[in-house]
């Protein structure tokens, strides 16, 4: 252990005293973020546990309160609530053959003041603020303190080549003009060549194209002036008021009312800046007012990234001399397809998976006739419509032939090329990715097993942790929400090679990206009216939530809706939806695939509401957005809650309100009023009750009346 201050003790083992000195503090409310960690470790994942006791605070006027995470928010009035919008971003690191995806991250933010007394919070907009991002660490990140990921580009350490220059124009362009308009002849991202290395892509902004305006903004990386050494705020290029999604298209809207701050496409990738792989980097969000400049509020955020979207599992084993076991069982020559090192012709440094990448083409021109072994880098969304990259949202398109652009109409998409097709493929009988057994009927690890076998073959979960947080905690995989490989795949360019789009387009099938399940697809209803209608549901053991958003009858996995529950979301995607008072569904419960909390104490996930609250978990204190004793009793919380952490509350209010409508109660507290999940204390907390009775609830249990009283007879008693 090593101290800090007044210089603390050197000893490694037992309980030490440290005394810390905090000079210049005004007298006021201040937040004392207080970390450690092992710095001698000796693997990546080993984790430390450090625990604060017999803690003694003293301050002149004021007082200090506890925290933890990557860096100190600004207190004041305002409150920076942000989230990633997926989860989990993919890219690779190598684009000299075909990509994925290209480095593009997306955070959405929204900045809140306070409310007081008669007075609600408020969300701020660009008027009177403009938002950053700038790089930042965590002490107790689990890859190693002070990993902080500032630059992309290249140095000491190898990040990617996506801004390198190869045949005049950089690989970005080489893979990526393809998915952009032409004009001219020309891909409408020559524009923007070449590609300042630490930029992103462009991005249009929808609301002006809508208008028949081209704004495009670009999003950089903090070190893009000086790489490793620089680490300068970079502004938000957009707020949302509202927000098409794919608005002129037949499945598409525009959602009302959003309200946040934007930065598509910060070009992030998952190498920190000492070299080490690192899928959870964090950022510092913060507000900064307009006309004086001066910082207001911020928060941190995990801006997630990884590059295990690949191909070699299958197109690219050692052990054949780089053919993929994909060729022989494609029935393909090995002459077509095989690719060793040693030929000289793989282009390093991610060798391995360009030789499966290499191994790919030549099986797609072997089966298909194309020529595009040849015409490398490739970008498969070229011709393989995918909604993850068409920015302008124009739905599948085809640009002139001639002049090598989009020709995706008479193509089925991305999605289903990959997930249906090879979710067909049958060995010995068999399919040859597994079926995922049903909730209840599976162990955890046979979920494993098949997730390896299955999903994680292409997606993160190899080693990054893409689906994570409270759903991963609590058993969820893949397939209880999304369904098999072939359902996913089973999307509406299906008809398209025979009947070229928008002819062919089936509307009755899923839209990747945009068909997706909500949390109102197993978080159906509440205690009292669980809202369980109809065969095929699988019912939790608690008879609250369901374990699958579809009914295991149906054969083409349509996520359940439920419009009546108090927690179905209020656009068709829970990334791009809004609750309890305008504020975005995923600044208070987290990403996709990344629901607070995540499970690993020290997990950067956990520092944006560690900040915010106080705990890990979902933000769920009041005063996180209200002042202090600036709110009446009230179930208006976010769900139909009642005031958290409210001494008025837990002394007298509640008798009242159920006097008032008991089954108001009963719908999170239980018919039994003995508690349950939806009541949970999600932190420890600790009461002084009548006749000076101390009552300890620990996070996680079921709060019930029995905890501090006798249970209710009737309806007309406490």
């Amino acid at each position: 252990m090593t101290g800090n201050g007044n210089g603390g003790p050197d000893e490694t083992t037992g309980w030490q005293q440290v005394e810390l000195t905090l000079g210049n503090l005004a007298a006021g409310s201040h937040r004392l973020i207080l970390g450690g960690y092992n710095n001698q470790k000796t693997a990546a994942n080993e984790l430390t546990r450090i625990q604060f006791d017999d803690l003694l605070l003293t301050t002149g006027d004021g007082s200090v309160g506890g925290g933890g995470g990557g860096g100190q928010p600004i207190d004041g009035d305002l409150v920076v609530i942000s989230a990633n919008d997926l989860g989990m971003h993919c890219a690779d690191l190598d684009y000299q053959v075909f990509s994925i995806l290209p480095p593009f991250n997306v955070v959405h933010a929204q900045v809140v003041k306070k409310g007081v007394e008669g007075q609600p919070p408020e969300i701020l907009d660009d008027t009177q603020l403009e938002l950053t991002y700038v790089a930042t660490s965590s002490a107790n990140d689990p890859v190693g303190a002070g990993s902080i990921n500032t630059t992309s580009q290249n140095g000491e350490v190898y990040k990617s080549n996506f801004w390198e220059i190869q045949d005049a124009n950089t690989l970005a362009y080489g893979g990526y003009g393809t998915l952009y308009p032409f004009d001219n002849g020309l891909s409408i991202l020559s524009g923007f060549e070449h590609l300042p290395p630490d930029l992103g892509l462009p991005v249009p902004d929808l609301m002006e194209l809508a208008l028949g305006n081209l704004v495009v903004h670009q999003q950089a990386m903090p070190g893009i002036s000086d790489p490793y050494n620089a680490n300068q705020p970079q502004a938000f290029k957009r707020f949302d008021r509202d927000l098409p999604l794919f608005a002129g298209l037949p499945f598409g809207s525009t959602i009302e009312g959003v309200n946040w701050f934007a930065a598509d496409g910060i070009p992030l990738l998952p190498i920190d800046d000492q070299g080490r792989s690192n899928a959870y980097p964090l950022m510092t969000i913060t507000a900064v007012d307009k006309a004086t400049g001066e910082d207001l509020a911020s928060t941190d955020i995990v801006v997630p990234v990884a590059s295990e979207a690949d191909c070699v599992n299958c197109h690219g084993t050692t052990d054949d001399g780089y053919s993929g076991v994909a060729a022989d069982f494609a029935s393909v020559s090995f002459d077509y397809v095989s690719q060793a090192l040693n030929d000289g012709e793989v282009p390093g440094p991610e060798k391995h998976n360009n030789a499966a990448k290499i191994n790919i083409l030549r099986l797609h021109d072997t089966k298909h006739g194309t020529d595009l072994d040849n015409q490398r880098p490739v970008q498969c969304s070229q011709c393989h419509y995918s909604p993850a990259l068409d920015l302008a949202q124009q739905g599948p398109v085809d640009d002139d032939p001639e002049s090598g652009g989009r020709q995706q109409t008479s193509h089925v998409s991305m999605s289903r090329a990959m997930h249906q097709h090879h979710g067909e493929l049958m060995f010995a009988d068999e399919p040859l990715f597994p079926q995922m057994p049903l909730p209840g009927e599976r162990t955890l690890d046979e979920a494993a097993d098949v997730l390896q076998a299955t999903c994680y073959q292409c997606h993160p979960g190899k080693n990054t942790q893409c689906l994570r947080g409270a759903m991963a905690a609590g058993g969820v995989v893949c397939q209880d929400c999304h369904g098999s490989m072939v359902q996913v795949g089973d999307d509406f360019t299906e008809n398209l090679p025979h009947t070229p789009y928008p002819e062919g387009a089936d509307s009755s099938k899923r839209v990747p990206w945009g068909s997706e399940p909500g949390c109102g697809s197993c978080h159906t209803g509440d205690a009292l009216n669980p809202n369980h209608e109809g065969e095929g549901l699988i019912v939790a053991p608690d008879g609250i939530r369901l374990l699958q958003a579809y009914r295991s009858d149906d054969i083409t996995a349509e996520p359940i809706r439920s419009p009546a529950s108090r927690f179905t979301e209020n656009q068709p995607l829970y990334r791009l939806s809004t609750g309890h008072g305008g504020v975005m569904c995923e600044g208070c419960h987290g990403s996709t695939h990344a629901i607070f909390p995540n499970p690993m104490p020290n997990a950067n996930d956990n520092v944006t509401a560690t900040q915010l609250q106080g705990h890990s978990g979902t933000i769920i204190e009041c005063e996180t957005c209200h002042e202090p004793g600036s709110l009446p009793m009230t179930l208006g919380g976010p769900h139909g809650m009642h005031n958290r952490g409210d001494m008025r509350w837990t002394d007298h209010e509640h008798k009242e309100f159920f006097k008032d409508d008991p089954d108001a109660c009963r719908s999170c507290h239980g018919a039994d009023l003995l508690g349950t999940v939806l009541s949970a204390a999600a932190a420890a907390r600790h009461y002084e009750i009548e006749d000076n009775e101390i009552v300890d609830i620990a996070r996680g249990e079921p709060i019930g009346c029995n905890l501090c009283h006798e249970l209710p007879e009737d309806e007309n008693e406490d």
